[in-house]
């Protein structure tokens, strides 16, 4: 799934030209803003049924939130929606929950202690004793740097052991409660058991079917969670830090259930998760996950759990507490090359979903049996950035850690025999990344004669600590930044990521003269002037 907003737009603001979440992938098929559409028009149908909203729209705008099309914050979308209750996470466990107390007759307004919900505190419900008040609308717009803090405080709480946190949304009183507990690997195991279809509505065959679905059409997810922490990313405010992994034997009877598949061509075109190599690593991550950035990792207590204190157990260096153990990933990868060969006609199975290099590293049997197994031609990474003072704002290693995943990355295909490719991912005008920083980069990828297509604008997705240093102009410990916000620098910094695209020459060339480094110019025109190497 995916926002609406990011859906629709691009960073800059403009309309996509294609939404591949429609059929034959036309644009307009949805209205804009469509939660608050929807629950209008089930409002007016049905004036006296309660509606919950729900998903990953609902989910990120729960609290005051920045809105990059209009340029400004807004309340949670409870209030604008006019709905009466709001389900945040993954929401099993709480949907399961109001269902079942709506069904012994319990009225919408009385659901004010389930997990993994939000309300609003209207006469005469009380607003929890234990709660924690962050800033109101108001203040937030009147103080940017109040922004900052309420993510922040949020963040404190934002799990299953946190307190209520409450919110003015001038009007209205928001009350968000602690986050449900994740589904254990048997409730994901029954979940992943049932007959999913894994095709689109047969009305969209003449459209030509959904876009989207094509490549996970055919994959398998292996557990939810992810303990990375990246800045610009919403995993871990919508599925939560905690790793819980499916069994092996559910596993492998979804792919025996994919061979039968009328439409399977022979290839699962993704073995993973949100992070695929987190699979089996359930003890990893801290119960509580207190939200303080400039923690080394020393445990300390708090509400009743040991917690580390920091938002993520690999940055800035991976935890030494419990370790990475690899062992049961390195289990299923086994069970499903034995899998793959048992079958009467050949089958692939490849791992596309991306992995954290980082945490590659701490296992080598890990990474052999990656590039023997699991790796076609190319392999997904993500270093984002060079520069360490970006790449800190990210949370993310430095990039002296992806040239040695690198390294060793080309040493694994070479004993074990194999042509393959890495495919790194890179963002651009992030918060804290300068002109010079941008630069830096397009140096480097000269220097290496890359020409990386994966490159995404830095986008303020709502409840992201990115977003947050976006719009307070800080980073988590409270340090002024750089924030490239102009459609001109965005599309500055885009384009020199992309230096070697004819269309971005005369603005690459306008920067580089301007910087006064002929030097760097002359080496990007040598390049355009030679066909770029094939990778098989």
């Amino acid at each position: 799934c995916i926002d609406s907003r990011l859906n629709d737009y691009a960073s800059l603001g403009h309309r996509r030209r294609q939404d591949v979440y429609s059929p034959g992938g036309a644009t307009g098929l949805r209205p804009g803003r469509p939660l608050l559409v929807y629950a209008a028009r089930a409002r007016e149908a049905y004036r006296d049924v309660p509606i919950v909203l729900g998903g990953l729209e609902a989910s990120l705008r729960r609290l005051v939130h920045y809105d990059y099309i209009e340029d400004r914050l807004k309340r949670s979308v409870l209030v604008d929606a006019k709905a009466d209750l709001l389900i945040h996470g993954m929401g099993e466990r709480a949907v399961a929950g109001v269902a079942r107390r709506l069904d012994a007759g319990r009225s919408i307004g009385e659901l004010t202690d389930i997990p993994g919900t939000a309300y609003i505190a209207r006469r005469g419900i009380a607003v929890p004793n234990d709660a924690v008040h962050l800033p109101s609308l108001s203040q937030q717009a009147d103080d940017v740097t109040l922004f900052m803090a309420a993510h922040q405080q949020y963040q404190s709480q934002a799990h299953p052991a946190g307190r209520p946190v409450v919110q003015e949304q001038d009007p209205g009183t928001l009350v968000v409660m602690p986050a449900a507990e994740p589904l254990s690997g048997e409730e994901l195991d029954g979940l992943y058991d049932l007959p999913f279809a894994r095709a689109w509505h047969p009305r969209y065959d003449r459209d030509g079917g959904v876009p989207a679905l094509t490549p996970v059409q055919f994959s398998i997810t292996t557990h939810r969670g992810c303990f990375g922490g990246c800045s610009f990313c919403s995993i871990g405010a919508h599925q939560g830090k905690q790793i819980r992994s499916r069994s092996l034997d559910s596993l492998l009877a979804e792919a025996d259930r994919l061979r039968l598949h009328p439409g399977f061509r022979g290839t699962i075109e993704d073995l993973g998760g949100p992070s695929a190599n987190m699979y089996g690593m359930e003890n990893q991550g801290c119960p509580v996950p207190f939200f303080d950035p400039r923690s080394e990792g020393e445990p300390k207590k708090g509400t009743g759990h040991l917690s580390c204190g920091r938002a993520s157990c690999l940055f800035p260096k991976p935890c030494g507490r419990g370790g990475f153990d690899h062992g049961p990933m390195l289990e299923m990868m086994e069970a499903f090359v034995r899998w793959r060969d048992r079958g009467s006609k050949r089958t692939n199975v490849f791992v596309a979903s991306g992995i954290r290099h980082d945490l590659a590293l701490q296992s080598r049997d890990y990474l052999d049996m990656l590039v023997r197994h699991f790796v076609g031609g190319h392999l997904k990474v993500a270093p984002e950035h060079y520069c360490p003072g970006v790449l800190d704002r990210m949370g993310k290693p430095h990039f002296e850690v992806f040239e040695e995943f690198e390294r060793r990355f080309a040493e694994t295909c070479r004993r074990v025999g194999k042509e393959a490719y890495l495919v790194p991912y890179f963002i651009s005008a992030h918060p804290a990344c300068r002109p010079e920083d941008a630069l830096r980069l397009t140096e480097y990828l000269v220097s290496r004669s890359w020409r990386p297509r994966q490159v995404q604008d830095f986008v303020p997705i709502p409840l992201t600590l990115s977003t947050a240093m976006y719009v307070s102009g800080a980073d988590a410990a409270g340090q002024k930044i750089y924030v490239p916000t102009s459609r001109k620098e965005k599309r500055l910094q885009a384009a020199l990521m992309h230096y070697y695209q004819s269309e971005n020459r005369t603005i690459v060339a306008e920067f580089l003269r301007e910087r006064k480094r002929p030097d760097l110019l002359a080496k990007i025109t040598r390049l355009h002037a030679r066909k770029p190497r094939r990778r098989k």
